[in-house]
């Protein structure tokens, strides 16, 4: 069996109708593609109800400029009901489609108590937990490249990976996605074994999993998350794996999930975890 735990229904930049027809679409295409379960993992900054509750947080950023640009990505963003989405997949998985209930939870410094509130009403079966911004530095976007120019290499790697550290104690997530996304366009500090460990302990410590996630392949790092170094502490460290294609269109369902299994043996996994009601089974590679 393959699932594929972290799958979003609109593409960036585009806003296509969340409907039956399209949650369809994607398990077609999941059929097709050798996938048997699709776990639908929104972006927070997709739902109006977040955007009500953290309205306004970029502003904490001393530069206004990213302060602004964070603010435009948000507008251009969100444009989902929360309720809907949860109904709408809700009834496609009471119906017998093979799709679970998820989030790709943000972390918003400062924010936690409102993200509780955000998830609470609602029988996840998984919620994945991101860093995408260090204030309102958006890392793995394009429009970022000159902040990255301007950085300390070493200094932004710190900021991520204490930012990880912050996300998984919060109690809030089952996997932590993308683990070394800050990796994504090959900004790399001459030591990387610092933020290594420090991925491995935070999933370690708060009994969370860590994502292989095949997306990077397509990034100017063409690389998995997480680098193999990282996957073979966590499994010397006990720590789960899930297998995810991050995939923002239903042909990308799956996709590269061979290699990310070889890496997974590898570093010596012979399962993988999957999740529903939040509750972890353990399954073959």
């Amino acid at each position: 069996m393959r699932i594929d735990a972290h799958v979003h229904l609109q593409p960036h930049g585009e806003r296509p109708p969340v409907d039956r027809a399209r949650i369809a679409q994607y398990v077609d295409c999941a059929r097709a593609n050798g996938v048997d379960v699709v776990v639908f993992t929104e972006h927070l900054f997709r739902f109006r109800e977040a955007y009500a509750a953290l309205d306004g947080w970029w502003e904490a950023d001393p530069n206004p400029q990213l302060a602004a640009a964070t603010r435009a990505y948000w507008d251009d963003h969100v444009n989902l009901s929360l309720p809907e989405y949860v109904r709408l997949i809700e009834q496609a998985k009471a119906d017998g489609l093979p799709v679970r209930l998820g989030m790709e939870l943000d972390w918003i410094p400062g924010r936690a108590a409102e993200l509780r509130r955000l998830l609470a009403p609602y029988a996840w079966d998984c919620v994945l937990g991101s860093v995408h911004w260090l204030g309102s530095f958006l890392i793995d976007d394009e429009a970022g490249l000159p902040e990255w120019q301007r950085r300390d290499i070493a200094a932004v790697w710190q900021e991520y990976g204490q930012l990880v550290e912050e996300l998984a104690g919060a109690g809030l997530v089952d996997v932590l996605a993308h683990p070394d996304v800050v990796k994504v366009f090959g900004f790399r500090p001459p030591d990387e074994r610092p933020l290594h460990r420090q991925l491995v302990r935070a999933a370690a410590a708060n009994g969370l999993a860590l994502e292989i996630n095949t997306n990077g392949l397509r990034k100017p790092v063409a690389e998995l998350y997480p680098h193999p170094d990282v996957l073979a502490a966590a499994r010397v460290a006990g720590v789960p794996v899930t297998l995810a294609s991050d995939a923002h269109i239903p042909e990308r369902l799956g996709a590269w999930f061979d290699e990310a299994i070889a890496a997974a043996r590898a570093a010596g996994y012979r399962t993988y975890a999957a999740y529903d009601q939040r509750r972890r089974s353990d399954l073959p590679l």
